[in-house]
């Protein structure tokens, strides 16, 4: 993933509170902030309802107009007069489930499930002026386990996120070590200890040993990543964590499978 596309992702993960919506509140007109191909490929997606004021930048948009949980979806250019629509015909629902980690929204297409996001934030803002309700609803798309997503941000959180320093030098070999992870970087160890240059990773309260164990696990389901420098995290977990600890919350659920499938094999 991008740089860009990892600090919203690393800014959205920090809010350790569930994203909570009542049914009802889903009631109205939503429209996208994304191109309507951005859409189909973005793994954060934003609506907002009462949008007259926020700055849409692109002439494409999707709209999601939402009724007793019933849904009608729409492909809008905006950019051409008068503006032109493409409705779906087919029956639309909506369904929000809770999880382990938050509130889970399902679109079915003729009782087909199409897609599933995980609701982030629903936040509403006033506009003084205009005395208008402008509400966001904040969405993560769900990622597919051969994605590897999870794995894939914590290692760019490692290395460009935590800014460890990459040595090109052909000098200085001394005191650093190859990342397992990334053979083209190299991690100055810190302190002379000879040990795992990289952070400790803790998920759910458990140290794991083998980074790749985030493989089996789902970035959208990981709703709260916190790290904790060495002087923050020593008194904690000893000179396992020389190099600080990066502490993540995910689904109980899977992570427990995943445990269990990987017991024994250097967790």
């Amino acid at each position: 993933m991008g740089i860009k596309k990892i600090t919203i992702l690393f800014l959205l993960l920090q809010i350790s509170l569930f994203g909570q919506i009542k049914k009802s509140e889903l009631n109205g007109k939503w429209k996208t902030s994304n191109d309507n191909d951005l859409f189909q490929l973005s793994d954060t997606i934003n609506f907002y309802k009462n949008e007259f004021f926020v700055s849409i930048k692109s002439c494409n948009q999707i709209i999601w107009e939402i009724k007793n949980r019933k849904l009608k979806t729409k492909k809008v250019h905006n950019c051409s007069e008068p503006g032109r629509v493409i409705q779906f015909n087919e029956k639309e629902k909506i369904k929000i489930k809770k999880t382990d980690f938050g509130q889970v929204l399902e679109i079915y297409l003729a009782k087909n499930l199409i897609d599933k996001f995980r609701i982030i934030s629903n936040n509403k803002q006033r506009k003084v002026k205009r005395k208008r309700n402008i509400k966001q609803l904040n969405l993560m798309r769900f990622d597919k386990l051969t994605d590897e997503k999870l794995y894939k941000y914590v290692d760019s959180l490692i290395f460009k996120v935590l800014k460890y320093k990459v040595d090109t030098s052909k000098n200085e070999n001394f005191g650093t070590q190859i990342s397992t992870s990334n053979p083209n970087v190299k991690i100055r160890i810190r302190d002379g200890y000879i040990g795992n240059p990289e952070p400790l990773i803790v998920v759910n309260g458990y140290p794991i040993k083998n980074k790749s164990i985030l493989k089996n696990l789902l970035l959208v389901e990981t709703y709260n990543i916190v790290y904790l420098t060495k002087e923050k995290s020593a008194y904690l977990y000893g000179t396992r964590a020389i190099n600080g600890v990066i502490i993540m919350n995910t689904s109980e659920k899977r992570f427990k499978i995943v445990r269990k499938n990987t017991a024994g094999n250097n967790q």
